[in-house]
């Protein structure tokens, strides 16, 4: 049977005066600079059916996507299996989680599960016959590794630029940009998805946004002339890379940078649709493996005290000591932590998930052990687990590993990760 594809979009903008977590502090929002979305994409062969969804949001907690997955499925008829919810990590997003001083919203997540299935059952509502296309896109420019190796031998998130303590970085990048594409028989663009691995910390401000995936979108809307097309946004393994050019002087936020990263992105995009060949028929399949792995336990914690950059401070010093006595209540009650790894195919791309802020040498792993032509990691998907760093990072030093809720899991847990993923994906090439 020829290849259907439909995309679904809807709007998960927060209340004004929401939190809006991200930082050590609460803080509330009273503007939208842009609006928020969740944006889904429906592909089917006939005999198998799958949705991708990209929500602008911090993370993805697991009850929303489970609540959501099991609407689709009342809706649709597309099984949990089959349906990958990600959150683009965007620190300008609604109140979702327990992060440090902000709080979930019960009513808002309430919203997100609605939207999230409104969005898939619009998509499902729309199948049409497509062809689809799905490449990797080269952009090195704009993302850098923040964890830097010093002179005394520990490694420092954020030292501070021009700090002469810098040795050099101490993990890499990764400059794929994972583009799907989908277009009509007659060559019209129905919608587009996209897989990058930086944090989306640019904007800041007062104002909720979905940082510079909000210019990425205009700029490929721009270039197709479709002012309505849905362009899709899927975090790679981004745990440990920002905007951030440590090693460079100057200042690289606010919507003028932002604005620049949506440009460099969407060219890389459009060049990359450019040079896609299409398919009439694919082979869609997935695959879903829950890995039981238990918190850190005391003898796993690492270096508590950051001495300087992202994490330390007295001040900070305060809201880790609260954190740790969430942490110690959460081990408490959940020593264990079931960790869903995803593993999707749609023809010779493959897709693996996890709900961690993955450091991206892990997805990079990943990637270079994959069966696939090509491979995205996508990582803050269907769950939130916190921090997973590399087995060297936990103890190391930095900000990532430092014990909170957003970083919890045994430093065992990154390997397992990636070993758990590269078995799925080979799952899905015998199959």
């Amino acid at each position: 049977m020829a290849l259907h594809v439909g995309f679904g979009e809807s709007d998960v903008t927060p209340k004004m005066g929401s939190q809006s977590p991200g930082g050590f502090q609460a803080r509330r929002l009273e503007a939208v600079h842009d609006p928020l979305k969740a944006v889904a994409m429906v592909i089917t062969n006939g005999s198998t059916t799958l949705a991708l969804v990209g929500v602008d949001v911090l993370f993805m907690p697991e009850e929303v996507a489970s609540q959501a997955r099991a609407k689709i499925l009342e809706q649709t008829k597309i099984p949990a299996d089959c349906v990958l919810v990600g959150a683009s990590h965007t620190h300008g997003g609604g109140p979702v989680s327990h992060t440090f001083g902000s709080d979930p919203d019960p009513a808002y997540l309430d919203l997100l599960v609605e939207r999230i299935a409104q969005a898939v059952e619009q998509a499902a509502h729309t199948l049409h016959d497509a062809e689809v296309g799905d490449g990797i896109g080269h952009e090195p420019s704009i993302s850098f590794n923040r964890r830097f190796l010093m002179r005394d031998g520990r490694q420092v998130t954020h030292p501070g630029k021009g700090n002469p303590e810098i040795v050099h970085s101490a993990g890499p990048i990764d400059p794929d940009v994972g583009v799907i594409a989908a277009r009509s028989p007659s060559g019209q663009l129905l919608g587009v998805f996209v897989n990058f691995a930086c944090h989306l910390t640019v904007v800041g401000g007062n104002g909720f946004t979905a940082d510079y995936a909000t210019y990425l979108r205009e700029v490929v809307r721009a270039h197709y002339k479709l002012p309505n097309l849905p362009v899709g946004f899927l975090l790679g393994s981004a745990g440990d890379v920002t905007q951030v050019d440590n090693l460079r002087p100057g200042r690289e936020f606010g919507e003028d940078w932002a604005r620049m990263m949506g440009l460099a992105l969407g060219a890389e995009v459009i060049q990359t649709v450019a040079r896609m060949g299409w398919n009439k028929d694919l082979k869609l399949a997935a695959r879903r493996t829950i890995v039981p792995i238990p918190i850190r336990t005391d003898a796993e914690e690492p270096p508590e005290t950051p001495r300087v950059g992202l994490g330390s401070g007295a001040e900070t010093d305060r809201v880790y000591a609260r954190e740790r006595l969430k942490f110690l209540e959460e081990r408490g009650t959940h020593p264990v932590v079931d960790c869903e790894v995803q593993a999707l195919r749609i023809g010779d791309l493959g897709i693996a998930t996890n709900g961690a802020e993955f450091f991206c040498q892990l997805g990079l792993d990943i990637k270079a052990a994959s069966p696939f032509r090509r491979t995205w990691v996508v990582s803050l998907a269907n769950q939130w687990i916190g921090y997973v760093p590399t087995p060297t990072a936990y103890f190391s030093g930095g900000y990532e590993p430092r014990t909170a809720r957003s970083a919890k899991m045994s430093p065992r847990t990154g390997p397992i990760l990636v070993k758990t993923a590269v078995e799925g994906l080979k799952k899905l090439v015998q199959a």
